[in-house]
């Protein structure tokens, strides 16, 4: 058995044994607690069970406590773990357990729950070696473990390690040579400034975020289809270029929208929180999933920031670390609040919450087209003002006496009498209506006793559909008016819509829904979110035949909207109030008017309808009476002008402006002609998913066992006590989140942000478990550099490029990455940091390396995403069609490739990269044969192999072109026997083509990059295979 330590550590030697084998039973999961014995807490086990009576742990005192006679024993029915479990303790971890409770159990909080402090910088121990202080730190612990550093890496080696590390991309052979000739002191220090100034730094450091944040170019789940969400990259890749400090990097992805007077890129980057997979089946459950989207936020808010594995307190206490199931849902309530739907709309809708995506240009557009509206606001206003004494002459003379004469028939477009099948539209006789319904084919109405005449009978599946007539956009003024009479035990339908069956679940046009027995009149484009909506706050009579009137007047308010229930204006109250697209689906998708039901939804079962009419025009009150009950207006015209009331008169003037005032009606025109102008310019505009709250906002609930329908007790939002109790003057808000994050007393935060960068340049982090800082977590490997590096990010005022030149800067990062037997066997995963970083490229890196070293790259910095080659038929696992990009964008940066959740790039996904589901700190690393073949054979390296080819070709010394396009690749000079054995190559491959030409298609004529010059064809093939052969070497895709 290894020898026991000398002290027993709670943190490193107790709680991992304690952690894996008994915290599932006996830890912070007070569901999962078996026997009331709980080892988490020194006072729950210094104290006797109510159960049994027995001191789990009594310190200093072996024979008292129950923990050691379980773990010695032998009984299967006494002995812990039980076997049952499938855990066993090994007699090392017993006897770890037995020396600590002999040294009286003393307890420690758990290292990643206290707040960092700036520890003391140790002495220097190593003769000759840098007293930098990570060198400091690291050079302890190498003494410690009789470890010596490694000297440092070649120059061309140390340059490409670094312009890998900063850029993604390697050195050019002219940055290559620039600094093997430069021999002052600061020459390495020049280049990492260099290469933190790089353009291409932002998109090094956006790959690794991209996988953090999830972010993929498709929704996820079966479907899985496009949505372009560039322009958050693209704030990525800025936010790191200006080197943003971390705090407010997070504090903008969280709460960007939550910041007084937000800019637009502030909202922006709360994108971070809607990029997650979501769901656009058919059959799912709505609420489902958009709880899944809120616990998606909760779990990325864990792994991002805390490296905490907060799922695991969804269906219960967390079992290893001190978050209870309360705590993931108050956490869970700062996500709680957006306006979204949990199935999103099934044509290419973006789902919402979103914001329009302007650059400066429409920006200035759109101003200069509100103005334009405000502007035509005003002028009717005037008019008003102008024309007042006409008015006022108009009623005392009592010129409304003749309003009879002003029937609204010319705006009227259509009128459906329901008297007989075929139904006909009575204005254009060549619309006809049918009934249809979900899977069936469309057959006639059936008729029934109606208001006069007959009317359609409906059964609640089945809809009218009325021959395409009906469809405005959101700038034009219309009416729509129908007698329905509805039995009284229908509390929910729709009455009408302009939805599109076959573009599921956004709700897109204008319906007026029975809800609750009230009514709700709703305009949207994509909903919950970009929609005007009103409902009214009293019941509609029932089993007797009323009609009912949807006024709206082209504004795109909510306030534009109207109801009348047989003629009369019903109080209302606004529900939403944001629309800022149109109301119309694209071409031929457009759908008229229906009436009784939607596809798969409610309808108006046992109801009846008669009498559709549809105008052009929003209708005035005394319109409206004058085509319902004419009688009702006579009482009004008949009054003399003192007699009538202030409502009346107020109605009269409505009618005077719309119908009687030349001016005013032309105006209203040029009005309704600034708001379609403003509509037309807008449609075209991006949009992109960002976070925005409720007003006012969602109870949230626990859920038992995570389940959504599950409600169990209401929470308010707030933060777990065992990191960090949330201040009390901070809003309860995701503002309020975000600074608590970044709180100086956080324990987390600084530690796995300053981590997460020491993986990226070393390969493992401090803590090898980047993703997990909990009970279940490895401890640090040097727990003083982490601190010490924490609280330096922090007073540094979190920033990144600092901090990331403060270890690219050590001896520690410059060491020789090259290792002897007695050292790997030693430290085989580099631990103590006895040399430099070594490891296999991820697949991006390996690919832009290539494209660079070819000169194949495109140029250009951030934008949409593209396609470059990838096998056919791919996506046609769920109904997608590839079509590959053509020119530079299919030789554009890795980060930009289209990421398609079922389907991942076969090229980066070879090489492990992530479908980008959930958050991925650290990708797994695997060697396969599949990766091989890759390099050999995936178009994009024959054809960079192909290029190379020909620029060897074409130089006079093919000695030196293939030992330069060794070094583009590998960043070092080949060995004299390398260089050797790929002129043998050479000659080989050139010998084989001269026999046989027609191997050299497939070298050569494939591929769609430009090739300017032709060399010899045997000479070019020849030397296509030599640079294939580089492109595979170990050399090439391993940063050393």
């Amino acid at each position: 058995m290894e020898e026991l330590p000398e002290q027993v550590d709670f943190n490193i030697h107790v709680k991992p044994i304690l952690s894996d084998n008994c915290f599932s039973c006996h830890g912070p999961d007070e569901a999962a607690r078996e026997a009331g014995m709980r080892l988490d807490l020194p006072d729950a086990a210094y104290a006797a069970t109510k159960e049994s009576g027995k001191i789990p742990i009594s310190p200093g005192k072996l024979n008292q406590s129950e923990v050691f006679h379980r773990i010695i024993s032998e009984d299967p029915d006494f002995q812990m773990p039980t076997p049952e479990s499938h855990l066993t303790l090994t007699n090392r971890q017993k006897a770890i357990l037995i020396k600590w409770i002999e040294s009286g159990a003393n307890y420690q909080p758990h290292w990643a729950f206290i707040s960092p402090k700036m520890p003391v910088l140790p002495e220097a121990k190593i003769r000759d070696w840098s007293t930098a202080p990570i060198d400091l730190f690291i050079g302890k612990k190498l003494v410690e473990h009789g470890f010596e550093p490694s000297p440092s890496a070649s120059k061309e080696l140390l340059l490409r390690r670094l312009s890998l590390d900063v850029t993604g991309l390697p050195p050019s052979l002219e940055e290559l040579d620039a600094f093997l000739a430069d021999d002052s002191e600061n020459a390495y220090e020049k280049q990492v400034d260099r290469l933190l100034g790089s353009p291409h730094y932002g998109e090094q450091m956006a790959m690794f975020w991209m996988d953090l944040s999830r972010f993929a170019d498709t929704h996820g789940y079966t479907v899985d289809r496009f949505r372009d969400m560039s322009p958050w990259r693209d704030w990525v890749i800025e936010a790191y270029n200006q080197n943003m400090p971390y705090d407010q990097f997070i504090i903008e992805q969280l709460a960007g929208d939550q910041l007084p007077n937000p800019t637009k890129k502030q909202k922006l980057a709360t994108a971070f929180n809607r990029i997650h997979p979501q769901n656009m089946e058919g059959g799912i459950v709505q609420e489902e999933f958009r709880v899944q989207y809120v616990a998606d936020r909760t779990n990325t808010l864990g792994k991002a920031f805390m490296a905490l594995s907060l799922e695991c307190a969804r269906c219960h206490d967390h079992k290893f670390d001190p978050v209870s199931q309360k705590e993931y849902f108050q956490l869970s309530s700062f996500f709680n609040q957006v306006d979204e739907a949990g199935q999103i709309s099934w044509d290419n809708a973006m789902p919402v919450p979103t914001m329009l995506w302007t650059d400066d240009k429409k920006d200035e557009l759109l101003k200069l087209l509100k103005n334009d509206i405000s502007t035509a606001e005003v002028t009717l206003d005037n008019i008003k003002i102008v024309e007042e004494a006409d008015f006022e002459a108009w009623i005392s003379s009592e010129g409304y006496k003749n309003i009879r004469f002003y029937k609204p028939t010319k705006s009227l477009i259509a009128h459906f009498d329901f008297n007989k099948v075929p139904l006909r539209d009575r204005i254009n006789p060549t619309v006809k209506g049918v009934m249809e319904s979900t899977g069936e084919a469309s057959k006639q109405a059936e008729l029934v006793d109606g208001y006069q005449g007959k009317a359609a009978s409906l059964n609640g599946d089945a809809w009218l559909k009325m021959g395409g007539v009906g469809s405005f956009s959101k700038d034009q003024p219309f009416s729509v008016g129908i007698w329905v009479n509805i039995p009284a035990n229908l509390e929910n339908g729709v009455i009408f819509h302009t939805g599109n069956g076959a573009v599921l679940f956004n709700r897109r046009g204008y319906h007026l829904y029975l809800r609750d027995n009230r009514l709700e009149m709703i305009l949207a484009h994509t909903a919950p979110y970009n929609v005007i909506s009103n409902h009214t706050l009293e019941d509609i009579p029932r089993d007797e035949w009323v009609h009912l009137l949807m006024t709206y007047d082209g504004s795109s308010k909510a306030k534009g909207i109207k109801t009348y229930s047989n003629g009369k204006l019903m109080a209302s109250k606004m529900s939403r109030d944001n629309l800022y697209k149109d109301i119309l689906f694209d071409g031929d998708k457009q759908p008229g008017i229906q009436v009784g039901a939607v596809w798969r939804g409610r309808g108006l079962k046992g109801a009846a309808v008669d009498e559709l009419t549809i105008f052009n025009k929003e209708l005035t009150s005394l319109e409206i009476l004058e085509w319902l009950q004419p009688e009702l207006l006579a009482k009004v015209v008949k009054k003399s002008a003192k007699d009538l009331s202030g409502e009346e008169r107020k109605t009269l003037e409505v009618f005077y402006w719309n119908n009687l005032s030349p001016k005013y009606q032309n105006q209203l025109k040029k009005l309704e002609a600034a708001r379609r102008e403003h509509s037309v310019a807008v449609e075209p505009v991006q949009e992109v998913m960002v976070m925005d709250d409720m007003d006012p906002g969602r109870t949230t609930y626990i859920l038992e066992r995570g389940e959504y329908a599950a409600h169990g007790e209401e929470v308010d939002k707030n933060t777990p006590v065992s990191i960090l109790p949330m201040p009390e003057d901070y809003p309860k808000n995701r503002l309020g989140l975000a600074r608590w994050l970044v709180n100086d007393e956080h324990p987390l935060t600084a530690r796995v942000a300053v981590n997460r960068l020491w993986q990226q340049f070393f390969g493992r982090g401090l803590v090898a478990t980047s993703s997990d800082f909990g009970n279940q977590g490895e401890m640090p490997s040097h727990p003083e550099l982490l601190d010490w590096l924490a609280v330096t990010f922090r007073a540094s005022g979190w920033d990144v490029k600092m901090m990331q030149k403060m270890m690219l800067m050590s001896a520690t990062y410059r060491q020789s990455s090259l290792t002897g037997k007695e050292l790997k066997e030693k430290d085989g995963d580099n631990i103590w940091l006895a040399r430099g970083p070594s490891g296999r490229m991820p697949g991006e890196m390996i690919r832009d390396n290539a494209l660079y070293a070819s000169n194949m790259l495109g140029k250009a910095l951030g934008g949409p995403s593209v396609k470059p080659y990838q096998p056919d038929g791919l996506w046609s696992v769920n109904g997608g069609q590839y079509v590959e990009d053509t020119g530079e964008n299919l030789f554009r940066r890795s980060l930009y490739t289209l990421w398609k959740r079922s389907v991942p790039n076969p090229t980066l996904h070879i090489f492990d990269a992530p479908e980008r589901s959930e958050a991925t700190i650290k990708r797994q690393e695997t060697n396969t044969p599949l990766q091989a073949l890759v390099l050999m054979n995936d178009p994009i390296y024959v054809e960079i192999a192909k290029v190379m080819g020909m620029q060897i070709a074409t130089e006079q010394d093919t000695s030196k072109a293939i030992q330069d396009a060794f070094r583009k690749l590998t960043g070092r000079f080949p060995k004299e026997n390398e260089l050797a054995l790929l002129l043998k190559l050479r000659e080989v491959e050139l010998k084989k083509f001269k026999e046989a030409p027609e191997k050299m298609d497939g070298w050569l004529n494939k591929g769609a990059y430009p090739i300017k010059e032709k060399p010899d064809r045997y000479q070019w093939a020849a030397n296509t295979v030599v640079a294939s052969a580089i492109l595979n070497a170990d050399a090439t895709i391993t940063k050393r």
